[in-house]
């Protein structure tokens, strides 16, 4: 679609020196859309639309296969190239490990797991 836009958007300049509007035959802009293109009707019409839409050209009127139009800017905007893919970056955190602070950790976890067992079989006992 890019280069159907981009034709006849230049086939519109060629035609319409300093701003004014010229006629232009759906022929017209189906010769100067390059080969390997579709050039239907449809295409073509749905390109001046875009551009209109755009604020690249204005249609003043259209009837059947001609169109009134004039160029509102000097030139499409270019195509931005797609940014290249990046691969993340890792970055490793290596903590020290402090093993008087693991040793520490296990014993508060073991005491309290024989704290609860002790307060629960209490529990069962009394009743």
């Amino acid at each position: 679609m890019e280069a159907i836009l981009k034709a006849v958007f230049e086939k519109v300049q060629s035609a319409c020196k300093d701003g004014c509007y010229a006629i232009i035959d759906s022929a017209e802009f189906a010769d100067a859309v390059p080969d390997g293109e579709r050039k239907t009707p449809g295409e073509i019409d749905g390109a001046l639309k875009t551009l209109q839409k755009g604020g690249f050209i204005d249609i003043k009127y259209a009837r059947g296969d001609m169109y009134c139009v004039a160029a509102l800017k000097s030139a499409l905007p270019e195509e931005k190239e797609e940014p290249k893919e990046c691969s993340p970056t890792v970055i490793e955190v290596k903590e020290k490990f402090n093993s008087r602070a693991a040793a520490v950790y296990s014993a508060c976890a073991f005491l309290g797991g024989a704290l609860g067992s002790a307060i629960i079989c209490l529990i069962t006992t009394l009743l």
